[in-house]
């Protein structure tokens, strides 16, 4: 099970999964605060990756575009690619990649990562994109992870914080 974030030691470098910079952005009615509370506090502690930051774009991306335009999430790639100029419409997406550009969150680099990521995925059980993940933090030595998946409890060595 996984230790509240409220609860993590001064000083502990941590990862950030998207979720709890989504929680946050989309001020999710339960978690949202106490994300965002988070990562303020971490700040100078707190790394992700551009892997990461993608996903979130990528989400912020999907969810705006669908309440802009009364699009259903799953038809907005193809609203999309049939209405380019829509991204230029946006505003929120940009807001919110602009306070992580600005904060004090550090962006990781990772390198070769496959075929590392699918003998992970094979051993813990993961979903490609959380065995990539934990590839990442390996390569940068990292043993704490801030997140709302439980999927991340099964790798050994790795301590899941979570809202």
């Amino acid at each position: 099970m996984g230790l509240n974030l409220v609860d993590i030691p001064d000083r502990t470098e941590i990862y950030i999964d998207a979720n709890i910079l989504l929680f946050s952005a989309f001020k999710h009615p339960r978690y949202g605060d106490v994300c965002k509370d988070f990562l303020m506090k971490m700040e100078g502690n707190a790394c992700t990756s551009d892997f990461t930051i993608n996903e979130v774009f990528h989400k912020l991306m999907i969810a705006e575009i669908s309440k802009m335009f009364d699009v259903r999430p799953k038809d907005v790639v193809n609203f999309i690619k049939n209405n380019p100029a829509v991204i230029s419409e946006l505003q929120s997406i940009w807001e919110e990649m602009g306070l992580i550009a600005e904060s004090k969150i550090r962006i990781i680099s990772y390198g070769k990562l496959f075929p590392n990521f699918i003998e992970t995925s094979k051993r813990y059980n993961l979903m490609a994109t959380d065995a990539i993940i934990v590839e990442i933090m390996k390569l940068n030595g990292l043993k704490n992870i801030a997140t709302n998946d439980s999927d991340f409890e099964r790798i050994e060595g790795t301590t899941v914080w979570k809202p």
